[in-house]
Formats: structure tokens, sequence, C-alpha cells
């Protein structure tokens, strides 16, 4: 069925309208799905089936509505640039929108151990762990300040507390084994509480090491774990100090200061947990087994990066660039006149091309050495590899328009093709990684 003369407005022949119903069917699938969800926000952090298709179906019906309403083709050039940039727009609202999902989650989660909020919890669970006959010493915290003082360690800073019997309370029953300086320091109060015990409280000042997942910076999400152990490992174990608390909700950021200065992290939720630790050695002690399980109490504080900033420091350079990288193809052209007058040479595009690549590739070793990520890629590498990807085609497109073998696509209105499908394609390669780490990918 003919759809209307060239270059003039189409007609909504049966293509068009099969094009319109498929757009149709997609949406509707993704508005299901959608509508399935408890929380959209929320559900679309998980891996479930139904995230999967809101996401993919409705950012691909879309673009199948658009492409009804415009209907580009080779002989509507300017509806072609249309679809284009409608396309690429509508990846990066997509993107954006995966961006604020992630960083509205504040579940808790990668928290060691058994999670306890009251005292029967905590019973219990020194229950299962074959602790039940030991000694608890009630401990609580209070941490005042915080500071990442490199990828892997964390200054804290604040209080400790324990409940002990007068003979036990010269100084503090607790070790941290995650420490690699400070600890335990002066005693700051100490007040009798009745039956043979009191209840002393030290400054804590200490720095921990512990291994963080950046698998997603910018917007990753850490957990930093302040871990005890009893002194006397063989007959006592520490539980949390629940009576020191209102009753326990991890969203409401017990034993942290409501009004502390974290940097770039924003506070989600502070949990206590019991476990154990697996050291299989006694460390040459006669009270403590071979198994190495040492009863251990974990104080977790979940944090969510502010991840605008280092997401625009990371991305205008980038996008810059990739600006710089498009405006050259207009200066490609195999019309003789026009090389003469912007000066076009394979050599040079090619010397362009090189100079942005080592730009980027000094950005890219700045972003590993900040995120120590040299045994995994994390996610805004994917930024670097997709301009790596799309400064290397353009290279190319150079070198094919003074190559003796040509290709009727590339030299498709003298370059026109590559200069629609560049922002497509590098906006749907971005959503497409972000949807496979963030949505697909079990990283939540």
């Amino acid at each position: 069925m003919p759809e209307g003369p060239p270059g003039g407005r189409p007609s909504w022949g049966r293509s068009r309208i099969i094009t319109l119903a498929v757009a149709v069917v997609l949406l509707a699938i993704a508005a299901v799905a959608a509508a399935t969800m408890d929380d959209v926000v929320q559900d679309l952090q998980g891996t479930g089936m139904r995230s999967n298709l809101t996401l993919v179906c409705g950012v691909a019906g879309l673009a199948v509505l658009l492409a009804a309403l415009l209907w580009p083709s080779p002989t509507r050039l300017r509806s072609l640039a249309w679809f284009s940039a409608g396309v690429s727009l509508l990846c990066v609202v997509a993107t954006v929108f995966i961006w604020v999902c992630v960083a509205q989650n504040d579940q808790v989660h990668a928290a060691p151990g058994t999670v306890v909020s009251d005292r029967a919890q905590t019973e219990r669970a020194l229950a299962r762990q074959g602790m039940k006959g030991r000694k608890g010493i009630p401990t609580g915290l209070m941490i005042e300040t915080m500071q990442y003082t490199d990828s892997n360690n964390v200054k804290l800073t604040g209080y400790i507390w324990q409940r002990l019997p007068k003979a036990d309370a010269e100084t503090a029953q607790v070790e941290l084994p995650d420490a690699v300086d400070g600890g335990v320091g002066d005693e700051i109060y100490r007040d009798p509480v009745g039956g043979g015990e009191e209840v002393v409280g030290w400054k804590l000042s200490t720095t921990v090491r512990e291994k963080f997942d950046y698998r997603t910076y910018p917007l990753d999400r850490q957990v930093v774990w302040l871990v005890m152990w009893p002194k006397d490992s063989g007959t006592t174990a520490l539980v949390p100090d629940f009576e020191a608390y209102p009753p326990w909700d991890s969203h409401e950021k017990y034993g942290m200061y409501q009004h502390i200065v974290s940097g770039e992290w924003q506070p989600r939720f502070t949990t206590f947990s019991l476990g154990h630790s697996n050291e299989r050695t006694s460390y040459g002690r006669p009270d403590v087994r071979l198994d190495g399980r040492i009863p251990e109490l974990t104080y977790s504080m979940g944090l969510n990066r502010a991840f605008l900033s280092p997401l625009l420091d990371r991305l205008v350079p980038l996008i810059v660039i990739a600006m710089l990288v498009f405006a050259s193809l207009f200066v490609v052209t195999k019309d003789s006149d026009r090389r003469s007058l912007s000066g076009f040479s394979t050599w040079a595009v090619i010397g362009f091309c090189g100079s942005m690549m080592l730009v980027v590739s000094v950005q890219h070793s700045s972003l590993r050495s900040a995120t120590g990520s040299a045994g995994g890629i994390v996610y805004a590498e994917y930024f670097y590899f997709i301009l790596y990807l799309v400064i290397g085609l353009v290279a190319l497109n150079a070198v094919e328009h003074t190559s003796e073998r040509r290709f009727r696509l590339v030299d498709w209105r003298d370059n026109s093709a590559a200069r629609l499908l560049y922002w497509p394609v590098t906006c749907l390669l971005l959503f497409a990684v972000t949807t496979a780490v963030f949505v697909i990918g079990d990283v939540s």
C-alpha cells in the first residue's frame, strides 16, 4: 500500500498502523507489569520479571510509537533526525529514572549474622548459634563522626558503653578485630545501675578496614561494620543494650548522631546483628575452641552515596568529549570542495580521535584509583568503554571515506547515517548497560 509521495506527509497505510499496534501492545505490557507492583520505585530495584518487562517494554513501546508518529524514511531526512533525537532522549530519561530508583533504596541489606532488634530476638539468635549459656554483656554505641580515609578504610569516633559487674568494670570488655588503629579510649562516665553492676562509657576513636563493593559506583550503597568481640570469648558474648535506645527501628538510625557529617554519604539504616567468626584458630588461648567460633556483635551503618556530585564529575567531561567527537562527523566528507574548506584529512580525524582517547583513558585511570577496583569493573567504567567504542567507530568512519572500498550506508547523503546514528547508539548503550547492572543484574 502506498505511504504517500516521497518527502511529503505519509498517509496512515497498513505498515504504519501495524507499527502503531505493536507500540500499543508493548506499552500495555509495560503498564500491566507496573500496575502489579506494590511500589514502582522499590520494585525496579529488584531483579524480577515485572521490573524487566516494565523498563524494556516501556522504552521499546515508546520508541515504536515515536516511529509510527514520525514515520522516518530515507526520503524524509527531517523525520529521521527527529526520530534520532527522540530515541536518544528516551534512553537518557529511562537511564536517569533508574538512577533515581537506585538512589532511593534504603532497604536493610548486607548486615552480617542475624539481625536483632530486641532482647527476645537476641536470646533466640544466641540459642540458634549455640551460645545460649554464655553471659551477655549489654553493649551500646553512639557514632558521632564518620570519614572515609581511602577506598577501604573508615574512621569512626563516638562513644561506647557496657553494663558490667563492678569487678570487671575497670576496662572495656570489648575488642575491635577490624581496627587498623585506635580503639576504645578514655573513660567518660561511670554510673551504678543496681545489682552490683555499673554502666561505664568510653570514648571511641578507631579506623576500621573493610572490603567495600564499588561495582555500582557512583550509585553504590555501602555498609560500614563495627565488629566487636568479648575479651572473654569462652564464657561471655556481647549483646546490644536495647534498653539504652527507643524501640529499635533500623530506619531511625539509632546509635548514630542525627546530624552526623558524613561527606558525600547519606545514612539510611543502622542495625545490630549477632554472629560468630570463622578464624579456625584458638589464638593459643585455652578458652577458645579451634573452630574459631568467637561470638561477634556487629553494629552496621547502611549508607547511600549522594551520587549527583560524583556522577556529574565523571559525566560532564565525557559529555563534552562526546559532543566534540560528534562535531568531527560534520568535517568528514567525500566532497572535494568541502574537504578543502574544512581541512578534512584522514590523519587529522585519527589524530583528533587519538587525543580524545588519551583524555578519556587518563580519567578512566583516575576512576580506577579512586575506587580501588583492581579486581573488577565498576558501573562508571562503562561510560568510558562506551566512549572508547564510539571514538573508534568515528575514526573508522573517517578511514572509510578515503579508502578505495566504499560502503553505501556510510556514504549515504555525505555521512548523514553516522550523524543520525551517533547519539541513539551512544544513549542506547548507556541505557542497556544501566539496565543490565541495576535491573537484570543481582546487585541490590
